[in-house]
């Protein structure tokens, strides 16, 4: 065969394999919504959470009586690949025996680093800040493209990522590592890629948390956050990746639960229709989905009986309500839709317009046509779960991690360290992973002393302990600012020479400033672990680039 014809046929295949074409026609999808009665087309506006890792009485209750249109998977609810396959096929089994055998959106939160639900078996990718580190686009795509290729592979089709929040708050104690930076160029340049990547492998992306959710300093898990800046600012900064977002085509988009005066001084930007409808819909353009977070959160919670703020939220111009944890809430706000479309407060054109996006979706990534077949054999070579944890998916997140470490001070040029060290070298750990994997990479560790730092810890009590060994240097990894009070309380007793690395949030470094050397690795997976006593061994230059400014 001719080269450039051999070239030509192989790109088609990639182009052919990896972008999803709908399989439906607009007059088949309008066919399906003409068919559906006003109670499916109600279901189809839930994404609920599910209470364990088997199809039990509750998931088939809201399948068969209230036509769900997804389900969410978290933690409780993930053990490995093969029991996440199953689940989520018996799932797809039901909603094909309802009346129009409409296929659910399975959802899931697979952020990478500190969010990542499927971990057992897969691999699990150090965090956008470590993303944004690198500064690589293609790693960005990348890191998209195996996420979706594994998450195919376990029946998942939506994924509730990336964040495209930019962190330009260090004291904000949710997004921190989950945002690709400070810099809306750099988050718009990351997350469209990373967005692009998933999308051209079969799922659908969630750009999160509109309007944005960086600049707090409260959790909206907990209490309802204010971002008081003006519009200029928000049009400037915070709606600066969403709008590039739009533009990449992304599927969908989640509302955050946040005050924002400037937009709508009433209510919470998920309850707002200045927010959703005129701002996103009408002057960026937006004809995706609009998902809320979940109603159960206590910025909605506190203020708003669930049922009411999903009623609210679907007026506002959301399409979908995701409520995760509670069957009475979850119930609550099925009856309370289905009584606001029969006192028409929700008319059923606007029910049809959302409809009609979630099956266009479903649709998107192939929902309609994957075949609804359990795996006989989960373990076998050629197993579709085979891709799962797959070794060049394992070699790509070492990448990402070794390219994401960052060198933030080192002003006595202690780096390297010997792998035969000669002098006592106590390893403060905050896990087994970090003492497991610094002791294996050395050649002799007769000298090295390892000791477990809890996450909860009293400085004060536990500095004069850890000298007794008399160290020549610490190394210390650190997780949360206990632990880093507690470096930089060494660092004000002692004249011993001490190595840092924030196997976390970079600010963190920002506690400790008179260790003598300060490294960022982002994340405590494995693999940021590896790539991080690599650099301290001389056997890798950090070359990562802080994507957050330091106080």
């Amino acid at each position: 065969m001719h080269f450039k014809y051999k070239t030509f046929l192989y790109l088609f295949l990639i182009f052919f394999v990896t972008i999803p074409v709908c399989a439906l026609t607009d007059i088949e999808i309008e066919g399906i919504i003409g068919r559906m009665s006003v109670d499916e087309k109600i279901g189809q506006l839930f994404i609920f959470g599910l209470g364990g890792r088997e199809v039990g009485p509750v998931p088939k209750a809201h399948i068969a009586k209230r036509f769900a249109g997804g389900f969410i998977l978290y933690d409780k609810n993930v053990r490995d690949p093969a029991q996440v396959e199953a689940l989520t096929t018996g799932l797809q089994q039901l909603a094909q025996e309802t009346p129009n055998a409409i296929p659910l959106f399975i959802a899931i939160d697979q952020e990478g680093g500190i969010v990542a639900r499927l971990r057992k078996g897969a691999t699990v990718l150090p965090g956008n800040l470590a993303l944004g580190a690198t500064r690589s686009k293609a790693l960005a795509e990348k890191a998209g493209e195996l996420t979706a290729i594994e998450l195919t592979a376990v029946g998942v089709n939506l994924n509730f990522a990336p964040v495209m929040d930019i962190n330009t708050n260090p004291n904000n104690p949710v997004i921190g590592v989950r945002s690709y930076g400070e810099s809306p160029d750099l988050v718009t340049e990351l997350g469209t890629a990373y967005i692009r990547g998933l999308q051209r492998n079969g799922v659908l992306a969630t750009a999160k948390h509109f309007p944005g959710h960086g600049d707090t300093n409260v959790d909206s898990h907990k209490k309802l956050p204010i971002v008081t800046h003006n519009k200029k600012r928000v049009n400037a900064v915070e709606l600066a990746p969403f709008r590039a977002a739009i533009e990449t085509g992304v599927a969908a988009i989640m509302s955050a639960h946040i005050l924002y005066p400037a937009l709508d001084a009433e209510v919470p930007a998920t309850l707002s229709r200045p927010i959703l409808t005129r701002l996103l819909r009408q002057q960026l353009g937006y004809d995706g989905l609009i998902i809320t977070d979940d109603l159960e959160m206590k910025a909605i919670d506190d203020q708003y009986e669930t049922g009411k703020a999903a009623v609210l939220a679907i007026r506002a111009g959301a399409d979908i309500v995701l409520i995760t944890s509670t069957l009475a809430k979850q119930q609550s706000a099925y009856t309370a839709i289905r009584q606001a479309v029969r006192r028409r407060e929700i008319s059923e054109i606007r029910l049809n317009e959302s409809v009609r996006r979630i099956l266009k979706s479903k649709a998107a990534c192939g929902a309609f046509e994957k075949p609804i077949v359990p795996i006989e054999n989960p373990n076998a070579i050629n197993s579709p779960l085979a891709v799962v944890g797959r070794r060049e998916h394992r070699e790509i997140a070492q990448t990402i991690a070794t390219r994401a470490i960052t060198l933030v001070k080192n002003t006595k040029g202690l780096l390297p360290l010997s792998e035969e060290p000669q002098e006592p070298v106590l390893v403060l750990s905050p896990s087994r992973d970090f003492s497991n994997t610094f002791l294996k990479a050395h050649t002799d560790i007769s000298n090295i002393t390892p000791v477990f730092i809890p996450a909860q810890l009293n400085a004060r009590q536990l500095a004069p302990q850890l000298l007794l060994t008399k160290p020549s240097v610490i190394v210390a990894g650190i997780v949360n600012a206990q632990q880093a009070d507690l470096i930089h309380l060494l660092s004000q007793k002692i004249d011993i020479p001490i190595i840092v690395i924030s196997l976390r949030s970079p600010y963190l470094l920002g506690k400790c400033p008179d260790v003598a050397c300060a490294i960022a690795a982002y994340d405590g997976n494995y693999f940021s672990i590896a790539a991080a006593v690599d650099v301290l061994l001389g056997k890798r230059h950090a070359i990562g680039k802080l994507p957050v400014t330091i106080p």
